[in-house]
């Protein structure tokens, strides 16, 4: 009896962590929070982006899991940073303080990349893996791509309003941008993040070797999540991954672009929620 009560305070416990919580790292901070009770599941946010790009899911998530989501640096409110340092090691050092051995992971674009090398270089610490609109480190994306990036960094010189058109404007959005509520979600999301297109230097030490020469060592059960309009390179990445991880299973979004959480959030939802039950282990 004594540790069922226990039990249900800790999970009380759990629910109520405060929203904007704090963690100090090496050279800054992690700002999360936690909803729900039950096995882990850690939401990774896509570049500039931040922890409220998984507002859709948290609620229906919460209902079976502990929910951990949690600003990735140098976005959201987890931007304090003076030298370069490890993604992966971030989120170990907040598994550590939360007394998580094991999450599953799910993560959007570059915070799909950085749970894929979390994957590497901790395995055990990986129940599995939904990765959605991602790509491994040392994946070469295309021309068009990198010259459409290229774009938005060249538009820092001319004030923050360029900087938010011309990431509107890139054709990884392509469906969202007839779909005002996207566009307001992710215009938001991008002025909160504008320091992040400021930085001085490289914020990231990469993994060696990259991801893209591992995916067949990964032993987590995967899902693969992209949307049929998103750009050819991410698409062609989603194909890498569903290929290469073994035993990886690819879902194609109809419809969707690279904004598949916000825009698709009911799409990803009946999608991932099963697989994530079903990879409990």
């Amino acid at each position: 009896m004594v540790k069922l009560i226990a039990a249900a305070a800790a999970a009380v416990l759990i629910a109520q962590t405060p929203a904007g919580s704090r963690l100090p790292v090496p050279g800054g901070e992690l700002v999360y929070e936690v909803t729900g009770a039950g096995d882990a599941v850690v939401f990774l946010h896509g570049a500039f982006m931040d922890r409220r790009s998984w507002d859709a899911q948290v609620p229906a998530f919460a209902k079976r899991f502990r929910v951990v989501r949690y600003d990735l640096r140098p976005f959201g409110e987890s931007n304090r940073l003076d030298k370069s340092y490890s993604v992966p090691d971030d989120l170990r050092l907040l598994l550590d303080h939360l007394k998580i051995a094991r999450a599953h992971l799910v993560g959007h674009s570059f915070g799909g990349g950085a749970a894929i090398d979390f994957a590497l270089m901790y395995p055990d610490r990986v129940t599995s893996l939904t990765l959605v609109g991602a790509g491994p480190s040392g994946f070469v994306p295309s021309d068009e791509d990198r010259k459409a990036a290229g774009a938005i960094f060249a538009a820092v010189k001319d004030g923050d309003d360029a900087v938010v058109a011309a990431w509107l404007k890139h054709p990884m959005w392509a469906a969202s941008q007839s779909r005002p509520e996207v566009m307001r979600a992710l215009e938001g999301s991008t002025r909160r993040n504008l320091g992040a297109f400021k930085l001085p230097f490289a914020p990231y030490i990469p993994i060696k070797p990259p991801a893209m020469e591992r995916l067949g060592t990964i032993t987590a059960p995967t899902l693969v999540i992209v949307g049929d309009r998103d750009t050819p390179s991410n698409r062609q990445a989603s194909d890498v991954l569903a290929k290469q991880i073994p035993g990886a299973t690819l879902k194609v979004i109809a419809g969707a672009d690279h904004a598949v959480p916000l825009g698709w959030p009911a799409e990803f939802n009946d999608a991932a929620l099963p697989f994530i039950s079903a990879a409990r282990r």
